[in-house]
């Protein structure tokens, strides 16, 4: 019985290289010592047919679909063959075609004759003005023209009565937009709240100026970059003066004589002049010493102004009193005679001393803050030199560290110089003509305390001699 276990076991490994299924059966053999070798060989000869029948089935599939495959690629084949003949017949065709074409070309060069050179002529004229007409300010108020020219000069058909027009009507438009001074709505770029594109209201003047009506910005033609043109609005307007002239324009009644600005550059100028410094960003270039220095000038025009006013009241006051002779203590003039009232009974030379005592405790009232002035004036030139320095240093530094090949690299230390010395100029010249007059004031009003006591000690002499 073992022996028959064993043998089992033997047939059911072996059952196992015949086919995968036996896999399944061997170890139920194994297990069941019922199961007859015929049974075994029953099974295994049911599995290898099932094999065999599988294997025919994928076999038939392969050759079904190799068979689809080559139908398909002669299908292929032949579609490719009739595309190369209706290539070839079509190349014929177009090789026929320039053939007629250039027999016909010739013919009409011939028969033209004189109208071909003409029409030659037509064209480049077309040409060369439709670029023109493509960048002016009237295009985008009378449309189309620039499209019908480069029609017309790149069509290779002989041109209709309507094209032959279209040249001379267009430039005729043009040289009457040329003396039109015309308001007109379309899009430019920038106008919008965030400078997006909007539709404006834009006053034109000829072909040159153009700017919106509302808040008065100059626009320009963009032709570089893009492939149609367009406006759009200054990036940097120019200086209140321009804007001013326009808004005169656009506020003006018909008929009525405006002086505008014209840019013959159309915008070009403008942008110019736009970026042109302003005088506050001036004054930034001077850097902390022009502060300083106006700073400086600030200070000194104010002491200088008031010590003219109190000397012009000073004065008028003195004046005054000259005429009343009457002692006080309301102006130098007046503590002068009250001088003269509590002394005039002492002897002719202390009675002098005293007035002279008087006199000097006065004038330095009237030159008070003066020489501050003085000092002040003298002082923003020499500051204006020190800036010039410091700006030659900037310069220099510049042209050490990076050469001399790009100027924007010293232009900040030459504004600085040249801003610095402008603006101690322009401090220096005002606060030296203040100065002047004050100084002037101050000898006057000294002038009256000087000849009144001169008077009264006159007087006085006269009045001894008379009692003598």
């Amino acid at each position: 019985m073992k022996n028959f276990k064993k043998s089992l076991q033997t047939l059911g490994a072996a059952a196992l290289v015949v086919g995968s299924a036996l896999t399944i059966t061997a170890p139920a053999v194994a297990q069941n010592s019922n199961v007859s070798l015929s049974d075994i060989l029953r099974r295994v000869q049911q599995d290898s047919q099932q094999m065999s029948a599988e294997d025919q089935r994928r076999l038939q599939e392969f050759r079904q679909e190799t068979a689809e495959q080559q139908s398909r690629m002669s299908e292929a084949r032949s579609q490719l063959q009739a595309a190369e003949a209706r290539g070839q017949a079509l190349s014929a065709e177009f090789d026929e075609n320039e053939r007629q074409l250039s027999e016909l070309s010739a013919e009409l060069e011939t028969q033209a004759g004189d109208f071909g050179e003409l029409l030659g002529q037509f064209r480049t004229a077309a040409g060369e003005t439709m670029p023109i007409i493509r960048e002016s300010l009237s295009n985008y108020e009378y449309g189309g023209r620039a499209e019908k020219l480069a029609e017309v000069s790149e069509a290779r058909s002989l041109p209709t009565r309507e094209d032959l027009d279209a040249l001379p009507k267009a430039m005729l438009q043009e040289m009457i937009a040329q003396s039109e001074v015309k308001t007109f709505t379309t899009s430019v770029a920038g106008a919008g709240p965030e400078g997006e594109v909007a539709d404006v209201e834009l006053m034109r003047v000829g072909i040159f100026t153009a700017a919106t009506t509302d808040d008065v910005r100059f626009v320009e033609v963009i032709t570089e970059g893009t492939d149609e043109p367009y406006l759009r609005v200054l990036k940097a307007q120019p200086g209140g003066s321009f804007a001013s002239a326009m808004r005169s324009l656009i506020n003006s009644e018909v008929g009525e004589t405006v002086i505008t600005p014209i840019d013959p550059s159309k915008g070009d100028l403008f942008a110019v002049a736009g970026e042109m410094p302003t005088l506050e960003q001036r004054i930034q270039q001077g850097g902390t010493v022009g502060y300083v220095i106006l700073f400086l000038l600030a200070v000194g025009a104010i002491f200088a102004i008031f010590k003219i006013v109190t000397l012009f009241l000073m004065g008028s006051a003195m004046r005054r009193t000259a005429k009343t002779r009457k002692a006080g203590t309301g102006n130098p003039l007046a503590r002068v005679f009250e001088a003269y009232e509590q002394n005039k009974h002492q002897d002719l030379e202390s009675l002098e001393l005293k007035l002279d005592e008087q006199i000097l405790r006065e004038s330095p009232k009237i030159e008070r803050f003066n020489d501050v002035v003085k000092v002040l004036a003298a002082v923003a030139p020499l500051l204006g030199l020190l800036g010039t320095v410091i700006g030659m240093i900037i310069t220099f530094t510049a042209i050490t560290n990076f050469g001399a090949g790009d100027p924007k690299l010293m232009a900040g230390g030459i504004s600085v110089a040249l801003m610095t010395t402008v603006l101690g100029l322009v401090a220096a010249i005002p606060l030296l003509l203040l100065h002047a007059i004050a100084s002037s004031m101050a000898r006057g009003n000294q002038q009256i305390l000087d000849e009144q006591a001169a008077g009264l000690v006159a007087e006085r002499a006269e009045s001894n001699t008379v009692t003598a």
